[in-house]
């Protein structure tokens, strides 16, 4: 981007500072590209630094060159891509130590930028979003220009904005392709009506700004059968157009693998509770009919949420299932999930070896073709944690399709989900490249595993900018309860955090796979038609699958 007219107005002093004329500092003459951060005026002074010493470091630091423009509020940048990055990257650092440091003397603010091109979701219409996040978190949000907002309120509001703002962001960038939503009627009496019903404190989700959680389910009591009430082989009546849109987003997988965008891909589901957030307080009064829930879905009037996890004992998945298979080389696994300074979900994936390995850990294969999208890899500083652990920095996967089907009448529902994977290292430019390998220098540094606490990380003190908010620990078995299907069991430790408050919960997920399709879709060689035709097969697994659950915790209550 070049430069505008404001660089002329420099004044002489500035020339002699940085030793170069306007039309070099613009790229006129060394062809280098100039970028502009703004900086709030009161800020400029903290970022110079005394007769300049603080800006002369960062030139120096980054390779660029830096001129100050106090009518335009901010700094010009030139240099390569690389050494714009990482001035910039110092600059907000200087401005957010300067917050800090009013922050303790009582005046706590923030300036956070957001991407042009993602203003809107933060915002929304009419500055709805704004007003609920000032709402949900206590915190004023108000926007200064040039992509910046500024923060007040308690250290803890205003951290909690940050993350919903930021959250927004991220969820932007890795919007799903298709989403749809569908009311299963199985083990429900003729003509039942639902209602809402809200979640027990123990059955909640960490969901940032969400207060409110309900589950959809009949309006009237009755007794919950399993397979006994279930109606068999008949065909969901929403079959059709699940297959329809499996086939839509197959199809641009397909395309997008033979123009070598992706490598591979797969489509499998999660067992849960498909969470309804923030109804409206008339609706929470109604009841409904099937129709009029879809209408509700469709319209997007209802926002919803998925918690994976049921509860389930090993004994009576051994009991019906039979023996599980194990791996023998890894223990467990631990996604950590951040919010890079720019509002990217970015995610790291860690392996803990067996103490009995004697094999070299980057010898060994990581399970489940885990290893997709990956940015970085981290190298442990740590001699017990890099004997013990392999770690990469990962982007979040695109969702093609995300198909939540609520069973009103069972004990869970479920998400089927289908996505495009790749096996190649992604690289991202400018911002956040650099800020991917700042977030990998401190892992690497800082993430620690020892045998009675696990994996650590040093929550306070994350990069500037980091938001830290989920991690998981998991146990995972491969099961194989039909011939051509497949279950994995994870036993999961969960950490979450809205800033307002933590969650620990203890739970036990369940990822259900068809062997044909992981076979195919880890290839070139497969036709969208050919997958669809097996979806009315699995889902009939899926209510083996729910059976065994409806009966294994009725047996445990019993």
């Amino acid at each position: 981007m070049e430069c505008s007219g404001y660089a002329q107005r420099r004044s002489d002093a500035r020339k002699k500072r940085c030793g170069a004329t306007n039309d070099n500092r613009r790229g006129r003459i060394t062809g280098e590209t100039c970028d502009f951060v703004a900086v709030p005026k009161d800020l400029m002074g903290f970022v110079i630094g005394k007769k300049g010493s603080s800006i002369k470091l960062i030139e120096t630091e980054s390779g660029s060159r830096i001129t100050s423009d106090s009518d335009q509020g901010g700094f010009s940048v030139s240099g390569n891509e690389g050494q714009r990055a990482r001035a910039k990257q110092l600059i907000y650092q200087r401005m957010e130590e300067a917050q800090t440091k009013r922050g303790r003397k009582g005046y706590p603010r923030q300036l956070v930028k957001i991407p042009s091109e993602f203003e809107k979701h933060v915002k929304g219409k009419g500055g709805d979003n704004l007003r609920n996040i000032c709402t949900v978190t206590g915190a004023q949000v108000f926007p200064r220009g040039n992509k910046l907002f500024e923060l007040k309120g308690t250290e803890k509001e205003v951290k909690h904005a940050e993350l919903l703002m930021k959250g927004r962001v991220a969820s932007a960038r890795i919007k799903t392709d298709k989403i749809c939503c569908y009311v299963d009627d199985r083990n429900l009496p003729k003509d039942c009506e639902l209602k809402l019903v809200p979640l027990e404190d123990e059955d909640r989700m960490v969901l940032p700004g969400s207060h409110s959680q309900y589950r959809l389910k009949p309006s009237e009591e009755y007794e919950l059968l399993g397979g006994a009430c279930s109606r068999g082989e008949t065909v969901p009546s929403y079959q059709n157009d699940l297959i329809a849109n499996a086939l839509e987003c197959l199809k641009k997988i397909k395309r997008g693998i033979e123009s070598n965008k992706f490598h591979e891909a797969d489509m499998w589901c999660h067992v849960g509770t498909v969470i309804i957030r923030e109804p409206d307080e008339v609706d929470v009064e109604e009841t409904w009919d099937i129709q009029e829930v879809l209408d509700k879905l469709k319209k997007r009037n209802w926002r919803l949420a998925f918690k994976g996890g049921v509860l389930v004992s090993k004994h009576s998945l051994q009991e019906t299932f039979g023996s599980p298979k194990t791996d023998k080389d890894y223990m467990s696994r631990y996604d950590l999930s951040f919010i890079s300074p720019q509002g990217r979900s970015v995610r790291c994936k860690v392996w803990v070896a067996n103490q009995d390995v004697q094999t070299k850990l980057e010898e060994i294969p990581i399970p489940f073709n885990d290893v997709r999208h990956v940015v970085e890899e981290l190298h442990f500083d740590d001699e017990l944690t890099r004997s013990r652990c392999r770690g990469w920095l990962v982007l979040p996967s695109q969702k093609y399709l995300q198909a939540d089907i609520i069973f009103p009448g069972c004990q869970v529902d479920c998400r089927l989900m289908i996505r495009p994977k790749t096996t190649i290292e992604l690289h991202n430019s400018g911002d956040e490249e650099v800020q991917t390998k700042v977030l990998a220098d401190f892992l690497s540094r800082k993430l620690t595993f020892t045998i009675p606490d696990g994996l650590h990380v040093p929550k306070e003190e994350l990069p500037a900018g980091f938001l830290f908010n989920h991690m998981r620990c998991s146990r995972r078995t491969l099961y194989e309860p039909r011939e051509g299907f497949t279950l994995i069991i994870s036993e999961e430790s969960t950490w979450c955090s809205d800033v307002r408050g933590e969650q620990n919960t203890e739970t036990t997920d369940l990822h259900l796979g068809r062997e044909e399709w992981d076979r195919a879709l880890s290839g070139k060689d497969w036709e969208p038609e050919m997958i669809t035709s097996k979806l009315p097969e699995f889902l009939q697994f899926v209510y083996q699958v729910q059976d065994f659950l409806t009966t294994s915790n009725c047996n445990s209550r019993g």
